[in-house]
């Protein structure tokens, strides 16, 4: 298992044509540093396109699910899970503020605390961040559809950028 102080997840995700898709959704995971910034290390990334008839708000917690999948996974442990994203209402949602009342969303939804409660972390914290702080996460999903509308099927990626690949 790998264990880290601080990590940061961005995630994001886009629906041309809302809701009736093409659709995909992105993720970043970085190392906080001492101060608090994401620049200290990147530690993986990964896109999924999700095809049609897939709302905006089902790909944001389509990229959110499958960034904390990727911990669980890869057995990456943290002491503080930091999650950030554009996406207010997946954000205050997993927080607890806003009732989650679509039946498109709930499964979604629990999907996603299913996936956080695996996640080996002592707390975590969610934050609503502009959609310039979540570039990152925002142009892997928007990549995604235009790869996969290139090449005229389904795309999914994930990268590790350790230098030790033994972990992943």
């Amino acid at each position: 298992m790998v264990h880290y102080h601080r990590l940061i997840l961005y995630f994001d995700g886009a629906s041309r044509n809302n809701p009736h898709g093409p659709a995909a959704c992105g993720w970043v995971l970085y190392e906080m540093d001492r101060c608090g910034a994401d620049s200290y290390n990147s530690i993986a990334s990964g896109s999924d396109y999700l095809g049609y008839n897939v709302s905006n708000n089902q790909a944001e917690y389509q990229g959110l699910i499958n960034g904390l999948d990727y911990l669980d996974n890869n057995c990456i442990s943290c002491h503080g899970l930091y999650v950030r994203g554009d996406a207010e209402i997946v954000i205050r949602q997993m927080e607890g503020e806003y009732n989650v009342n679509s039946p498109n969303i709930r499964p979604y939804y629990n999907e996603a605390q299913d996936s956080l409660n695996e996640v080996d972390c002592n707390f975590s914290n969610f934050r609503h961040v502009p959609r310039d702080k979540n570039w990152e996460a925002d142009q892997l999903a928007n990549d995604a559809i235009r790869r996969a509308l290139c090449t005229g099927g389904g795309y999914s990626s994930s990268s590790s950028d350790s230098s030790d690949d033994s972990f992943y």
